[in-house]
């Protein structure tokens, strides 16, 4: 039988049906979600910048997540706006370590917060190159 991740694939956004499945799934999933009083802008300059990766989770030829891996520095990766299971965290974990880093870095919302420390995130002076954004946790972890 085959590893139930084997049937996963994390890529980066490319093709205007990816970009399209990877605005609606944050739109949901996090804006209307956990955000309800902020918009969601597809055009937010901070997306588009350089070092800022933007991924999709496909599963059986369909995307079901998203994530960007954000390069922090010359070891870190900051994992930003994850929508979807524990999955695709597994998954942006591994991408960051093939880039080179050795830890990540989580703003976590507050609802979210159980599922990082289920998942092997702590709490703590976890660096990342702006300060932790309003009613959000910064949790990190270090890869092996």
């Amino acid at each position: 039988m085959d590893h139930p991740l084997e049937r996963y694939a994390l890529r980066p956004a490319r093709l205007p049906q990816e970009w399209s499945a990877y605005h609606a799934i944050r739109r949901d999933a996090i804006f209307r979600a956990l955000l309800p009083g902020q918009a969601y802008e597809e055009h937010d300059p901070d997306e588009f910048q350089h070092r800022h990766l933007p991924h999709v989770l496909v599963r059986d030829g369909e995307i079901i997540g998203t994530v960007r891996i954000d390069l922090v520095g010359e070891t870190k990766a900051g994992l930003r706006l994850i929508a979807i299971r524990r999955d695709l965290l597994r998954l942006a974990e591994q991408a960051a370590r093939g880039l080179g880093r050795t830890e990540i870095v989580i703003n976590a919302h507050p609802t979210s917060l159980s599922f990082y420390l289920a998942n092997g995130y702590r709490e703590g002076e976890w660096r990342d190159t702006k300060p932790v954004p309003a009613n959000l946790i910064r949790v990190g972890k270090r890869l092996s």
